[in-house]
């Protein structure tokens, strides 16, 4: 055998050896974290034993900045009182998918003398662990816009019923239960706190923090403090940010298409050279 055959023959091994150690001495150790996991939403949970162990050895936990911000992320998509459990967990995904997808291809490249194996599974498992993370960004953006998509009519209706006489808790608690999307259940959660004896302004808060986007911030902010000056600009306060919220749906939409327009670029070119690949491999073939 070759020097690089041996090369990639001892990376394997140990790569492999340490798989297994990790999945043999920590499953009992993680055991009650892995059996709480959905398998529906995340395959092979049974092996994620191994990315929370790589977790303990890197190091990762949930005090840094980073790591801070991103539980403040996944608060917005799976609650506040999951939000460091999801954390660690999609952690583990990433780092059990990505290290076991490296191990099965420099295993592979091994077996079949294959140096460059190596290198495809570090680039492959780089692109596994991104993907994980990417799912989660994904449904982050699919909740703001779908917030930010509903915004204009919900301030419609609050406007309207402010301005037929109804005080700002009840149009609020009307408005909240007539439809049961996103924006709408994070009102109705701010309906059932001011029902528990938060207060109002506190229940406004909370709802800002939980829908976590700019337009809401402001919304918020304002009707805060237009109820501490006694309600008296209410109404043209909601009427104008109607307004330029309706203006900012159309926008979006506009995004939103030319975003859609930009990714179906990708299969086509994709579909364009395997046309070419087509015509061109026979024709050269038969020069």
């Amino acid at each position: 055998m070759d020097i690089g055959r041996i090369w990639i023959l001892g990376i394997a091994t140990i790569l492999v050896l340490f798989w297994m150690i990790l999945a043999e001495k920590y499953e009992g150790t993680y055991a009650a974290l892995v059996n709480s996991i959905d398998p529906e939403q995340y395959k092979y949970p049974e092996l994620f034993c191994i990315g929370f162990a790589l977790m303990k050895f890197l190091k990762i936990d949930s005090k840094s900045k980073n790591a801070r911000k991103r539980i403040k992320e996944i608060a917005e998509v799976q609650g506040k009182r999951y939000a460091e459990y999801y954390f660690y967990v999609i952690n583990a995904a990433k780092w059990t998918y990505g290290f076991t997808v490296l191990v099965l291809l420099v295993l592979l490249g091994a077996l079949g003398n294959e140096p460059m194996a190596v290198l495809m599974g570090i680039v492959l498992a780089g692109l596994v662990m991104w993907y994980v993370e990417e799912l989660l960004n994904d449904k982050l953006e699919a909740r703001r816009d779908e917030l930010l998509a509903d915004m204009p009519q919900m301030l419609s209706k609050l406007t309207l019923l402010v301005n037929s006489g109804m005080v700002v808790r009840e149009a609020w608690k009307k408005v909240a239960y007539g439809s049961d999307r996103e924006l709408y259940r994070e009102m109705q959660l701010t309906v059932t706190e001011v029902q528990n004896g938060i207060t109002e302004i506190d229940a406004y808060r909370n709802f800002a923090e939980r829908c976590s986007i700019k337009q809401i911030r402001r919304f918020t902010s304002t009707m805060i403090q237009n109820m501490q000056k006694g309600n008296s600009e209410i109404s043209y306060f909601l009427k104008e940010l109607s307004d330029e919220m309706w203006e900012e749906k159309k926008h979006l939409v506009k995004r939103k298409g030319e975003a859609a327009n930009s990714k179906l670029m990708i299969p086509t070119t994709m579909i364009f050279i395997g046309i070419l690949i087509m015509i061109m491999v026979p024709a050269f073939l038969n020069m």
